[in-house]
């Protein structure tokens, strides 16, 4: 049994038969190196890039899966 969902990502039906996993990863790997470019490309500081490259892409894939909430007064 192969779990779907909308990925917001990419527009369409995912799951991780199809592929969002890697096509996140690549977004990861994608903004990680633009980060290491930024900074001057330093050596021995992978992880640190890779960390924020994935909080960027993780935090804009969570607020687009997240409805605007009004709360009522």
């Amino acid at each position: 049994m192969t779990m779907m969902t909308h990925h917001p990502l990419t527009g369409a039906a995912c799951s991780i038969s199809t592929g969002c996993l890697e096509d996140m990863t690549k977004r990861v790997r994608d903004r990680a190196y633009q980060l290491w470019e930024l900074e001057g490309r330093p050596w021995g500081r992978e992880h640190e890039f890779w960390a924020r490259a994935s909080s960027e892409i993780e935090g804009e894939w969570l607020m687009q899966d997240r409805p605007l909430r009004i709360v009522a007064r």
